[in-house]
């Protein structure tokens, strides 16, 4: 254990509590914030299910703080939602804004957060960094996080998803000041998680770590990255089938835990690749997760044609067996096999080879994305490229 902790311990820009005493960390520091008001996101019903919220309230009762819950937020959170919770914060005006939950729920409660402190609406702050653009050396309050699920790493990330129905597809805040200052991360919390979620939520981790180490070109932003990276992988392959078969299994369950806080923290650092360039509209249709584990080796492919990803790739083989980059592929395809990932997408009725071809030409024009994946993509031959990647994901 002492490994992955040291490596949650090196990330400088959120405090990770990792751990079942979280919430006495967490008592302490709502002592000396002074916050007399909290507003807690949740979903639905998985933080009773789960025992999160329970647990949560014993903490603040033993505060002079008032609790105020949202729990309106659906699985995939959509722009209307968050200008609910942005009203919600200007009538509550809370001292502190924590989120218990998945992905969708801790990106939702940064999304609003950060809209309710930078002012106008949300859409204005879809891109790269327009708050801390436009004013300069400005501070905001962040959201506390405690995860649920151990998949996105959101709580650690500049990252936030967003459905905007109207154009039917997810919109990204990437923002620096959203990135949480305290994360509370609970693996009990993800217990009640059902075999398919976690089976996603695995697999969305798994593919942020493994995207991020193959990207050569980004491994200057940290010196640790790379580590982090590994570790992630190797935690997930060797206890991700071992949480699917017992939910309760508490060494898997931690190990996941922080395999995918790990994950959070590669992808603050190194961008992710094709794989997510490619099914980031696909919301609705397939879990996320999936979607990027089963485009991953078709991606693989043809990053490998590139020496320095052929020498990365090898540097796996201790976790995925083989003697060639290809061989260590098959492994990798192998590993999903064991854990129930499907081999095509055609298995999944709302992938269409209409979809594709229209993902093909849309994720063709994000020149910044096809620049940054670990083979860099021409864009004059982008469409061509990635129709070719889904193509062969499609057939499996």
């Amino acid at each position: 254990m002492s490994q992955y902790i040291d490596y949650l311990e090196s990330y400088p820009d959120t405090n990770i509590v990792f751990g079942e005493n979280g919430l006495i960390e967490f008592e302490n520091l709502m002592r000396h914030s002074g916050a007399s008001k909290i507003v807690v996101f949740t979903g639905k019903s998985s933080v009773e299910a789960n025992g999160a919220w329970n647990r949560f309230l014993r903490a603040a009762a033993l505060l002079d703080v008032a609790v105020v819950r949202y729990s309106k937020i659906e699985p995939e959170p959509c722009i209307e939602t968050i200008e609910a919770m942005i009203d919600l914060l200007e009538n509550e005006e809370p001292g502190q804004v924590v989120a218990i939950g998945g992905g969708s729920i801790m990106d939702a409660a940064k999304a609003a957060f950060l809209t309710y402190q930078g002012g106008g609406k949300v859409n204005h702050y879809f891109g790269m960094n327009i708050f801390s653009q436009n004013n300069p050396g400005v501070k905001l309050r962040k959201v506390i996080c405690f995860p649920t699920t151990s998949g996105t790493g959101s709580e650690v990330t500049p990252y936030a998803n967003i459905v905007d129905k109207n154009a039917g597809v997810k919109k990204l805040i990437v923002e620096t000041e959203i990135i949480p200052t305290y994360s509370f991360v609970c693996p009990s919390f993800a217990n009640s998680m059902p075999p398919h979620v976690t089976l996603a939520t695995g697999c969305d981790a798994l593919a942020h770590s493994l995207e991020g180490f193959l990207n050569v070109g980004m491994d200057s932003s940290h010196p640790d990255v790379n580590h982090w990276a590994r570790e992630s992988i190797r935690l997930i392959v060797h206890n991700l089938p071992a949480a699917l078969k017992n939910c309760h299994c508490h060494e898997a369950r931690t190990a996941l835990a922080a395999a995918a806080t790990l994950g959070g923290m590669v992808i603050r650092y190194k961008p992710t690749g094709l794989p997510h360039l490619c099914s980031f509209s696909w919301f609705g249709k397939i879990e996320h997760g999936l979607a990027v584990a089963m485009l991953l080796p078709h991606a693989w492919n043809y990053y490998i044609a590139s020496k320095e990803i052929q020498d990365r790739t090898m540097r796996l083989k201790e976790i995925f067996p083989g003697e060639t980059p290809a061989e260590v592929i098959q492994s990798y395809r192998k590993f999903l096999d064991s854990i129930g990932v499907p081999q095509s997408l055609k298995e999944f009725p709302g992938i269409t080879p209409e979809l594709l071809e229209h993902t093909a030409a849309d994720a063709g024009q994000n020149k910044m994305k096809l620049e940054l994946a670990p083979r860099p993509v021409p864009l004059d031959r982008s469409q061509a490229i990635l129709g070719e990647i889904l193509r062969q994901a499609w057939q499996g």
